[in-house]
């Protein structure tokens, strides 16, 4: 399978190669895993100037320049796909959503069969943003269910709010199609500070890609 892997903000696509390395080696090499930088430069993240020397995001929070982001993204996956699924931690995990979302609404422009999302968000509603609303799509109001197999891994002991948020992209996914594993790592991708965490995200993903093999 090829993935398209989305870093967090305020880190970049070389971290988020370090932060997959244990999940990758263990899905082996039947998996082509291809990351890619935001185009927004950020401060880093908490940890991420001891590790990288630039910082990037997806999100620029200008509408002119987030009405733009949804369209290059397609434009991207349609010059350097076909991609089998998207991998994505917070920032980067959303902004997978809200392509995944256009995918749902417009048609296949990326031939994705399955997701992972690592302490993402709801994304913002694709439409509405280009029309110069940025608001997150609604799993409770805007009628959208991503059909395809979705991984959704995050921390217990992050806030309330904060879980709520994740709860809340997982409920955008098919509960039939939907795994959800459950850490103690904090606003973290699980590898080699937990076995027991990683081991259980990497049950997770393997589930997502027998259901989207399964769906061929």
């Amino acid at each position: 399978m090829r993935w398209l892997c989305l870093h967090g903000r305020g880190t970049s696509a070389q971290i988020f190669e370090m932060q997959t390395a244990r999940i990758r080696e263990a899905l082996g090499r039947d998996h082509e895993f291809v990351f890619v930088n935001g185009t927004i430069p950020t401060d880093p993240d908490v940890g991420a100037e001891a590790i990288a020397d630039e910082f990037f995001g997806y999100v620029a929070h200008n509408i002119e320049k987030d009405q733009d982001l949804c369209d290059n993204m397609i434009e991207f996956v349609e010059s350097q796909g076909p991609f089998d699924g998207i991998m994505g931690f917070s920032e980067g995990g959303t902004v997978g959503a809200m392509m995944l979302v256009e995918d749902a609404r417009h048609g296949s422009f990326g031939g994705f069969k399955c997701a992972v999302f690592f302490s993402a968000a709801p994304p913002f509603d694709p439409d509405l943003v280009r029309s110069g609303v940025v608001k997150p799509v609604d799993p409770d109001t805007d009628g959208v269910k991503l059909a395809i197999p979705t991984a959704h891994i995050w921390s217990r002991t992050a806030g309330a709010d904060e879980i709520e948020v994740h709860q809340r992209l997982s409920q955008l996914c098919d509960e039939r199609v939907r795994e959800v594993f459950l850490h103690d790592l904090g606003h973290d991708v699980p590898g080699s500070k937990s076995d027991e965490g990683l081991a259980g995200t990497l049950r997770a993903i393997e589930h997502v890609i027998e259901n989207a093999m399964d769906a061929r």
